[in-house]
């Protein structure tokens, strides 16, 4: 065999170094070794596809435990998201933090309020941090890998919290600066939880772990709702202080954690730890796996992918093929926002009291919707491995799209029929999006991107996600509100003509990734496979 040529390039040369014992082949061998039939990619791919789902639990049962765990940071983003909006109706966060209307009196909570300016920036400003949070993930996770980024984001998240319970009243300014401290870790927590799952999951739990993020992500809503229904009603600022302090439960237990959970072996590769990886895949699945097939799986792929590209910078996200993979998991979330689930579900309640609702009563339907989300949640993770990723995040969309007319077009009614009817549907479109595109999102975008610019394009596309969930909650009250714009449930229309655009993109350009291991991915999307064939696709039949 001939000895590789010198590479002049130093990041090369020290990946190579690392990869010593799989580095020998030379261009043309490896290509042909990659698509044989005897190596440790076949063998492994066929492993991997002859699991159940069942029996990937049992035998990765460690796995799929570690997986839930690191997912557990994104339930902060989802608490925090809920509680920006859930401590706007208390009233002694409207005394402590906004004014008395005019003529209202000083003693009386009810008569205080937030600027429209301040609720904007107090709900959008977590998402400015989750920008640079996400964006950032990359490089911290390359470099301390998958479990120090969490104990960064742990360490970033607690600093926050105190900032938030400790800021005195009509200190905005500081209350502001928590969140948007607190924002910067929650876009960690949850592009680190992403490509956790990724790497360390069998193909068989690979779509259910993944789509485990926007579980957490759910629960941590029907937490934040939970928690402001128990202390709203208190009259001191431990009403609000309270929901704030809870939040330090979940940095402390990942904290407590992550010593004993497994580092992602995938890392461990790229940085030379070949011994370590061995030993982290034969915990994570027990001594009935083959473990030195798999490490050879994972060294074999990066070299595979050390073909397609030398680096791993951000910029080569954008380059060739890659550029294709980064725009499909930038554009899921592009789609989740543009599918209106910030004006439907956030102005659930409202749609409950047009529908004659008493503000209580319209407070604890709320609630049931968000549980009504993590159901749908549940039940992703029997259709994700059914169905496929393409099946599922397709047809939501199209039935978000027809939802979103409906309300629309029953809002041209005053009648009280209509209204109960629009109020029925935010709870259909609720378990729609929290059994599809919610949870689909999140598994797409971990899975269409390649091992060695994982964690940065999972970044990118929980930047793109903070982004937008940012422009559109800004946007949204000035659409509905009775002061502005006052379209009320005549926004389905807008949001429902995006997420009809959206629905035939996602036709053309949604791979099916069910069933595909790593390198499998990279071969379909090397040779330009279009989306809508990546499922009946046979790599060996089409062997040049």
């Amino acid at each position: 065999m001939a000895s590789p040529e010198r590479n002049d390039n130093p990041e090369q040369e020290k990946a190579e170094v690392a990869l010593s014992d799989v580095a020998s082949y030379d261009n043309a061998n490896m290509k042909e070794a990659t698509y044989g039939n005897l190596t440790a990619l076949a063998q492994a791919a066929a492993t991997d596809h002859a699991l159940t789902t069942l029996e990937a639990i049992r035998i990765y049962w460690r796995a799929f435990f570690w997986c839930l765990f690191m997912c557990m940071g994104a339930l902060l983003w989802g608490y925090d998201s809920q509680v920006s909006g859930g401590l706007l109706s208390v009233p002694s966060f409207r005394r402590d933090f906004g004014g008395t209307i005019a003529g209202g009196d000083p003693s009386n909570t009810n008569d205080y309020v937030l600027a429209a300016s301040w609720q904007s920036a107090f709900n959008s400003v977590s998402s400015v941090g989750g920008t640079f949070g996400a964006l950032l993930l990359g490089y911290i996770s390359d470099k301390l890998g998958r479990r120090g980024a969490v104990a960064v984001a742990c360490s970033i998240s607690v600093v926050a919290i105190f900032i938030q319970f400790f800021t005195p009243p009509h200190k905005n300014g500081m209350l502001l600066a928590g969140k948007l401290i607190n924002g910067f870790a929650l876009g960690m927590y949850v592009s680190s939880a992403g490509s956790y799952c990724a790497e360390v999951s069998p193909l068989a739990l690979r779509g259910i772990t993944t789509a485990s993020v926007n579980l957490w992500i759910d629960l941590g809503q029907f937490m934040s709702n939970g928690v402001i229904r128990g202390t709203g009603n208190r009259t001191d600022a431990y009403a609000y202080r309270l929901p704030f302090a809870l939040q330090w439960i979940f940095p402390a237990i990942l904290l407590a954690g992550l010593p004993f959970a497994p580092e992602s072996p995938w890392w461990l590769v790229r940085k030379g730890r070949a011994d370590d990886a061995r030993r982290t895949i034969s915990r994570l699945a027990g001594p009935t796996i083959d473990a030195d097939l798999q490490l050879r799986q994972i060294q074999e792929t990066i070299v595979l992918e050390e073909q397609y590209a030398s680096s791993a910078r951000y910029i080569d996200c954008f380059r060739g093929v890659d550029a294709r993979r980064t725009m499909i998991a930038m554009m899921v979330f592009v789609l989740q926002q543009g599918a209106g689930v910030v004006f439907v579900l956030g102005f659930s309640t409202y749609f409950f009291e047009l529908a004659g609702f008493a503000d209580n009563n319209a407070f604890n339907l709320g609630v049931g919707v968000t549980a009504i989300g993590v159901v749908g949640n549940l039940l992703t993770f029997y259709t994700v491995n059914k169905f496929g990723r393409r099946f599922i995040f397709n047809w939501s969309m199209a039935a978000c799209t027809v939802v979103l007319l409906l309300i629309g077009f029953l809002s041209i009614s005053s009648a009280q029929g209509p209204r109960w009817a629009v109020a029925a549907f935010t709870i259909i479109y609720n378990f729609i999006y929290q059994t599809g595109i919610g949870p689909l999102g999140y598994v797409i975008f971990a899975e269409v991107s390649s091992a060695k610019l994982r964690s940065k394009t999972v970044g990118l596309g929980i930047w793109t996600n903070s982004l937008c969930a940012m422009v559109v909650n800004i946007v949204v009250p000035y659409l509905v509100n009775p002061d502005e714009a006052n379209l009320g449930g005549y926004v389905g229309f807008i949001f429902g003509g995006i997420a009809f655009a959206g629905t035939i993109w996602a036709w053309y350009y949604i791979p099916e990734t069910k069933g595909r291991t790593v390198d499998e991915l990279d071969v379909l999307f090397e040779r330009e496979v279009p989306p809508r064939h990546f499922a009946g696709y046979r790599i060996e039949e089409h062997e040049k």
